[in-house]
């Protein structure tokens, strides 16, 4: 399953997907348990991403005779709206800093070092800061899709951004560090808003519950691998 999930899910298509959410179902419980130690030679120069992505696919295809297709249906999410308050983004100031590709960032694996810029340039930054239980989180010049993407924490379903705001902005968040990440799960002993509560509060953005379109990926033939 671990080969399944890279090769289909994770390197689908030659680069890393992060935060992929498809999900892949059914096969024989054997492919949970059972281990096994690829040793490939690709002809030519390949990179990491082809090789784990499209030809692990094809090897598992054709040593195990995988079979599988893609299926959609409805499953949890966040929709994304403005807030009753407003937006509350702070434009970002063009010529301050060099914004990141980050969707380029990833074709590559690994991933490969922002080219480097003239000097008096410098890319635009942003991290993780944790005091005591707060979290402070900064993101410069990335826009509201790239925000959800890359910077602020994993949530516990997908987010659908039905704002229609499209530009680039600079992002700070505060809200506690060790609350669970779904919405209403914060438990009263935890110090600090919630990651939805200073989503609306702090930005003008408020994920709200709502159903969306998921993919999936379901096994329909699959046997131990034929001998070497």
């Amino acid at each position: 399953m671990d080969l399944i999930e890279g090769a289909y899910v994770l390197f689908a298509n030659g680069h890393v997907n992060p935060r992929s959410r498809a999900g892949v179902e059914g096969g024989p419980a054997w492919i949970h348990s059972d281990r096994y130690q690829i040793d490939a030679k690709a002809d030519g120069a390949k990179g990491q991403g082809m090789m784990r992505g499209p030809m692990l696919q094809t090897l598992l295809e054709d040593r195990f005779k995988l079979r599988l297709h893609h299926e959609t249906r409805e499953v949890p999410a966040y929709a994304l709206t403005v807030a009753k308050g407003g937006l509350k983004l702070r434009p970002f100031q063009a010529g301050t800093c060099i914004p990141r590709d980050f969707a380029r960032f990833f074709e590559q694996f690994p991933p490969q070092p922002f080219p480097e810029l003239p000097p008096g340039q410098k890319y635009c930054g942003g991290g993780v800061a944790v005091k005591g239980a707060i979290a402070t989180l900064d993101a410069t010049a990335m826009s509201i899709d790239d925000f959800f993407k890359y910077s602020l924490p994993a949530l516990d379903r997908p987010v659908v951004n039905k704002t229609g705001i499209t530009g680039l902005f600079d992002f700070h968040l505060e809200y506690a560090s060790d609350e669970p990440r779904g919405a209403g799960a914060t438990s009263p002993e935890v110090a600090g808003p919630s990651v939805f509560d200073a989503l609306e509060r702090q930005l003008g953005l408020k994920p709200e519950l709502a159903k969306a379109r998921g993919d999936f990926l379901l096994i329909d033939h699959v046997e131990r691998p034929s001998a070497n």
